[in-house]
């Protein structure tokens, strides 16, 4: 597996502990950032293959980073963590429920890398 750098961005310390461990230990390299304006200048400097921002992250501040970060650079992809009633966003690209576990996190993340793979390499 080639070697991805994701940024984790979360408001709850012990949330982002636990989906950094997860993460690194499926082989990811992680940035993780605790706030919006930290996680946009992380993805602005950095080469970033795929953001992933958590449930945690109020629903305005995550419309704002989302469309910030699409404007940016388009083709890198965004995984939303969601709770119930979170309205879905037509630029992210992929979802999971917060209670789901790491299982379905990690198989999202490979679905979504595995896509926008062939997106880059296409276009």
């Amino acid at each position: 597996m080639p070697q991805y750098l994701i940024l984790s961005v979360g408001l709850d310390p012990a949330l982002m502990r636990v989906r950094t461990t997860v993460l690194a230990n499926a082989g990811y390299s992680v940035y993780p950032s605790f706030a919006a304006r930290d996680a946009f200048q992380i993805f602005t400097f950095h080469d970033i293959d795929l953001v992933i921002l958590c449930h945690t992250i109020p629903e305005d501040q995550k419309v704002n980073l989302i469309a910030s970060m699409k404007q940016k650079k388009r083709r890198t992809p965004v995984i939303s963590i969601h709770a119930d009633g979170e309205a879905d966003h037509e630029l992210v690209d992929g979802y999971v429920h917060s209670l789901d576990g790491p299982e379905a996190l990690l198989a999202c993340i490979a679905q979504v890398l595995d896509k926008s793979s062939g997106l880059q390499f296409a276009g």
